[in-house]
């Protein structure tokens, strides 16, 4: 039982392996169907899916005994996985732009195909259950088992230096990632192959080391295949880490000026656990209202603050490159304070911006975490705006420092709504 661990282990990972690789094919063949250039990639993986799995023990038995024919299960087996090598091949080729090549892959494959039908049809010996035998021992069996092996041998080599060449160099960070996971995963299977040319001489089966070797490939392909749906995920990850950091300033913003929210608010933990679009056009949303609090609110600035504001941040010593973005955070709490005091909104006042060289979703998006940091920092928590209102420049430098209170919160039914405000701002559609 002891001595056999590793053949289990191996037929285990092997098993694994196999099943994560058809796991990853049926999840991707709904996109592969609605995207052309996915196809390729789709159809060679699953060829490899299908020969792995002939090359289980468990497998190549039942199929053995449902047929009624060992020897046509082998070779079935072989065909397939000379199938599933030119088809990866292929699709290597035809993916690094060599498209004239592709004939070259395919005729090659047929041809292949047929040079080992014929060499079985001239009576090669076989195992009960696994086909030709590898043995050196008969001249027809060495030839067809040579023949396999080499062109295995062959084809991954050949498609792990163009996968490898290409994956370094290529214009699209997806297509390189694919094309360096699919160089390893055909390292590995050549190493499988490379392997039996010992197994020829010595009249052996592949062991559980083989055996993990080809759960390695079968893994390695699967990655492969999945990585449009790593990438989708690491981008709603993104978007929806967006939403979480920037909702405290959205939340305190909506409060002051509710007209702006597309929707009702929620909490924050439900907004993301129970979202009512997908995370990247709810981040969307959020950016957009932010910045249409912002605009609303910049009829409540007052220069006295701002310039209050500027020399509080200054006294806390923020580095010069974030110093703007904790002066904006401070003036939009005094503006905040300023609205929901009810205070009649100035509409000449300098708008409210927190980059204004920001250019493009991703830009303007940077910009407010960055605000939204800055909002939520000591040094925006402890400037008073209420002690600077309607003093100079003088009366700021001395009464700026302290941190006291901000004004009592209204309720928002309670504040006014100005005919600005009821106007609202136009958000850029969705890009």
């Amino acid at each position: 039982m002891t001595s056999d661990l590793p053949g289990n282990l191996g037929r285990v990972l092997q098993t694994a392996g196999v099943l994560l690789l058809w796991a990853a094919v049926l999840l991707r063949a709904r996109p592969a169907a609605r995207h052309p250039g996915q196809r390729g990639l789709w159809l060679a993986v699953a060829c490899a899916a299908a020969a792995l799995t002939l090359h289980l023990e468990a497998v190549s038995a039942y199929a053995a005994a449902l047929t009624g024919s060992p020897r046509a299960v082998g070779l079935v087996k072989n065909q397939a996985g000379i199938v599933s090598a030119g088809a990866i091949l292929h699709f290597a080729v035809h993916t690094t732009g060599s498209r004239r090549r592709t004939g070259a892959v395919l005729a090659t494959t047929a041809a292949v195909m047929a040079a080992l039908l014929a060499l079985a049809g001239l009576g090669s010996p076989h195992a009960p259950g696994h086909g030709p035998y590898p043995t050196l021992a008969c001249p027809r069996c060495a030839a067809y088992w040579l023949l396999l092996v080499t062109v295995h041998v062959a084809a991954c080599a050949l498609c792990a230096r163009v996968c490898w060449r290409y994956g370094r160099s290529g214009p699209h960070r997806s297509v390189n990632l694919g094309l360096t996971l699919l160089g390893w995963g055909s390292a590995s299977a050549g190493l499988y192959w490379l392997a039996h040319y010992y197994l020829m001489a010595v009249e052996g089966r592949p062991g559980g080391v083989l055996r993990l070797v080809l759960s390695v490939h079968a893994v390695l392909c699967a990655a492969v295949l999945m990585v449009p749906t790593a990438l989708q995920l690491r981008r709603a990850a993104g978007h929806a880490r967006t939403v979480w950091r920037i909702w405290p300033l959205w939340r305190d913003l909506v409060e002051a000026v509710p007209h702006v929210a597309l929707a009702g608010t929620r909490c924050r933990p439900l907004t993301l656990l129970r979202p009512q679009l997908p995370w990247r056009q709810l981040a969307y949303r959020k950016v957009i209202e932010v910045r249409d609090a912002l605009l609303v609110l910049s009829h409540y600035t007052d220069p006295a603050v701002s310039r209050a504001a500027r020399a509080h941040v200054a006294r806390w010593g923020i580095p010069a490159e974030r110093a703007d973005a904790h002066v904006t955070a401070c003036v939009l709490r005094g503006a905040r304070a300023a609205r929901l005091a009810g205070a009649d909104p100035d509409p000449a006042a300098e708008v409210l911006a927190a980059d204004r060289e920001a250019c493009g979703l991703a830009a303007e998006t940077a910009v407010l975490l960055r605000l939204t940091e800055a909002y939520l920092s000591p040094c925006a928590r402890a400037f008073d705006p209420a002690g600077t209102s309607g003093t100079g420049p003088a009366g700021d430098a001395g009464r700026t420092g302290s941190a006291g209170a901000p004004p009592p919160r209204t309720r928002m039914s309670e504040t006014p709504t100005g005919p600005d405000e009821r106007r609202g701002t136009a958000s850029p559609p969705l890009p």
